[in-house]
């Protein structure tokens, strides 16, 4: 400051606050009616309540919330509740009664209550150790009164103190009216179903209930209705999260990952993990994997089978519990955190998670296969919960780790950081390894059932030999005679085994690859004849006239090349999975994607409209992938050969791909609005080498072992092929049946 620069006056000052404040905390940290309802039952926890109430009033225009915990004392009510970004949680880490660990943070219960009404009376009893008695607070909140341009320091809440208060009111009542929205006992119902969801884990047999944290905590319960009204919420789901067929433990401790798998009728596996560096703390979680099989869900007493396979397509999945509560979305309908969907839709190859890259390197061929991740469970095939404690520090936000697992500002999830990201690859990795065990049980039982049914057959002769070599009543030459018999029966026995052994790979494989070929063969005739095509047009060009359309034909090839690498990619992916001959469930959805974007510029170019109808989380029963890819192939260019033949419009041509689940079948049909099939037609379509192949191009093998080969491939695994009635504007459809 130079000597000509006078001061005039120099003071200090303070940071000051409008009103609007808590309203605009109330937006950012409160997203929903249900995140505010559970942060007030958090409040009701921590002040080691037993029991919360959730109710509405005179005629559903107040919204009460009552608890029996220890309540709050003039001196807590200023300092805590009337303190916003209070450092309770920090100071309090542990509940005064029960020894709870704390849920609340920077004091949000008041600008819950903010967001779901504009006025709040909050009566809290609770005893006054100075004065030696239990006192009742009341006060008064009008948020309408915090509007913008006061001070917040200058605001005034009216309160009292009265001493009429006894033991048996114990606890705080949250009366809040004015509300923002209107509410209806269905509209509570559905938001208690929302938030019963955060205070435990859905497949819990009473999930409005928290088991107590120690010796003398009686636990905490949770109803939507007043004292004395209703029950805690009881579900389906624990009988379903009973009928698990294997489960994975997953714990972590320093840097320890340990992930044990037991499978109910099989063996137990323990796979360990050292972690470089730790950005989550403990872990405790359990996830139980019920995939769509026979006899998973069959036989229970809450629901049948269909009704508990929808139950799980509608809450299957892995929730996060952070602290004793369930943090959101994860794991709710329609939320993908740990990416299972989204691999499934791009078909995705590789393990995602670090940790089973580690644990099962792709050289590892008795384990990880190229197809592996087919095996991986689905969303409603799993459910379970992992256990974390986040970190919540209210310190500075400077001093804030940032890499450690800790809640987003709207508690509507987590910070995506480090610590964030290693739970996704845990948990993640844990579904992808109880993949692989899944596969390598189902092969060993298959060789065990296989070995028992042929060790009571070998007994079963064995003991008809010894019956008749003791036998008295038996001649001599009859009894020569019977045991000659018995042996040429057990040869036969014998032969019978490998020969049922030999036709199922010899079919399997010369079927199967009989549609590979085919497909190969069509794909290999559409490039040749485009490439031939515009070598012709090339050709008529006059010299001085080619640059510009010599160069658009080089394009052309170009793209043709690509094409035939794509179909010979696709092609040897398809024989691999053939040549691995594992049934797994998946997705049907993306196969027939994929289906569809290999013909597409096939489809393109003669205006094919192609729609794929199938449901995107129906799920398959366990089949060979390249099975049915295949025979969804040979059916669709049958039908891409319909509507070509048919000579139908450019805005006419249309086929479909529709698939659903029964209680006994998977069906999946391959419709169109082609030529049709004439009632001679249909009585011989599956006879070998009847075609009715009229068309060129890359559909026009001509074989007329197309559909035969269907058949015998689908009847081999017990399923049905057939023509059904065809929809509205459709001409034919063909239905696949799988038992499922």
């Amino acid at each position: 400051m130079s000597e000509s620069q006078q001061v005039i006056k120099q003071e200090q000052t303070r940071f000051s606050s409008d009103s609007q404040l808590l309203s605009e905390l109330g937006e950012r940290l409160i997203a929903t009616r249900h995140v505010a309802l559970a942060e007030l039952i958090k409040n009701a926890y921590d002040a080691d309540a037993t029991r919360c109430n959730i109710w509405l009033e005179n005629d559903n225009s107040e919204l009460i919330v009552k608890d029996d915990g220890h309540g709050m004392t003039e001196s807590e009510f200023e300092d805590f509740w009337m303190t916003i970004a209070t450092s309770n949680r920090d100071r309090n880490p542990e509940s005064r009664r029960y020894g709870r660990e704390v849920q609340g943070s920077k004091g949000v219960g008041r600008f819950a209550v903010r967001n779901l009404g504009l006025f709040l009376e909050l009566r809290t009893v609770a005893y006054d150790e100075e004065a030696d008695e239990y006192r009742r607070l009341v006060a008064n909140f009008d948020w309408e009164e915090f509007e913008s341009g006061t001070g917040l320091q200058e605001m005034e809440v009216r309160y009292r103190i009265e001493a009429d208060a006894t033991a048996e009111e114990e606890g705080t009542i949250l009366q809040i009216s004015d509300l923002q929205d209107e509410w209806t006992e269905d509209e509570l119902e559905q938001v208690s179903n929302k938030v019963l969801d955060i205070v435990s884990a859905p497949y819990e047999s009473a999930p409005s209930e928290i088991e107590g944290t120690g010796d003398n905590d009686p636990g905490f319960s949770v109803y939507f209705a007043p004292p004395g009204e209703g029950s805690p919420r009881t579900s389906v789901a624990q009988e379903i999260y009973d009928r698990y067929v294997a489960k994975v433990d997953i714990s972590v401790d320093g840097n320890t990952l340990t992930y044990e798998y037991d499978y109910r009728d099989g063996d137990s596996r323990t796979y360990k993990y050292e972690l470089d560096e730790n950005h989550v703390g403990d872990i405790e979680g359990e996830i139980r994997f019920l995939p769509n099989r026979k006899g998973v869900l069959a036989g229970m007493e809450t629901a049948d089978g269909r009704k508990a396979r929808s139950w799980l397509n509608d809450n299957g999945g892995v929730r996060i519990v952070d602290n004793n509560f369930r943090m959101p979305p994860y794991g709710d309908q329609g939320n993908d955190w740990l990416g299972l969907s989204q691999s499934q839709a791009r078909r995705a190859r590789n393990w995602e998670s670090p940790i089973t890259q580690a644990l099962f390197p792709e050289g590892d061929r008795e384990i990880s296969e190229s197809q592996a991740m087919l095996q991986l469970p689905r969303k409603s095939q799993v459910l379970g919960a992992v256990h974390v404690s986040s970190y919540r520090s209210e310190e500075t936000a400077s001093a804030i780790p940032k890499d450690r697992l800790m809640p987003a500002m709207d508690r509507q999830g987590f910070v995506e950081n480090d610590g964030y990201e290693q739970l996704v690859d845990i948990t993640r990795g844990s579904l992808e390894i109880l993949g692989v065990v899944d596969r390598l049980e189902q092969q060993k039982q298959k060789k065990e059932k296989a070995k028992e049914k042929k060790d009571e057959t070998t007994s079963t002769i064995d003991s008809t030999k010894e019956f008749v070599q003791e036998s008295d009543d038996i001649g001599e030459s009859t009894r020569q005679e019977l045991l000659d018999q018995v042996e040429d029966i057990e040869s036969q026995v014998e032969e019978t085994h490998e020969a049922q052994k030999e036709a199922r790979e010899a079919v399997e494989s010369m079927n199967l690859l009989g549609v590979v070929s085919a497909f190969m063969s069509h794909e290999t005739t559409l490039i040749l004849d485009s490439a031939k095509d515009m070598l012709d047009r090339w050709k008529e060009v006059p010299p001085g006239e080619r640059t510009e359309e010599f160069q658009d034909r080089i394009e052309h090839t170009e793209q043709a090349v690509e094409d035939f690498e794509n179909h010979l990619r696709y092609s040897k992916m398809f024989l691999r999975q053939i040549s691995e001959g594992d049934d797994t469930q998946f997705q049907p959805k993306p196969q027939v994607n994929d289906i569809i974007q290999n013909f597409q510029r096939y489809t393109d170019q003669r205006k094919i409209e192609v729609e794929n109808a199938v449901p995107f989380e129906l799920e398959t029963p366990e089949v060979n992938v390249g099975l049915y890819t295949g025979v969804l192939i040979n059916l669709y260019t049958n039908a891409i050969k319909a509507v070509v033949e048919d000579g139908i419009g450019d805005d006419g041509r249309r086929i479909r791909f529709e698939a659903e689940n029964t209680s006994n079948w998977h069906k999946v049909r391959v419709i169109d609005n082609g030529v049709g099939i004439s009632e001679e037609e249909r009585t011989r379509i599956f006879e070998p080498m009847y075609s009715t192949t009229d068309v060129e191009g890359p559909t026009s093998v001509g074989t007329g072992l197309g559909l035969y080969i269907v058949q015998q491939v689908v009847e081999r695994v017990d399923g049905e092929i057939s023509l059904v009635d065809s929809p509205e504007e459709f001409e034919t459809a063909f239905e696949v049946r799988l038992p499922r």
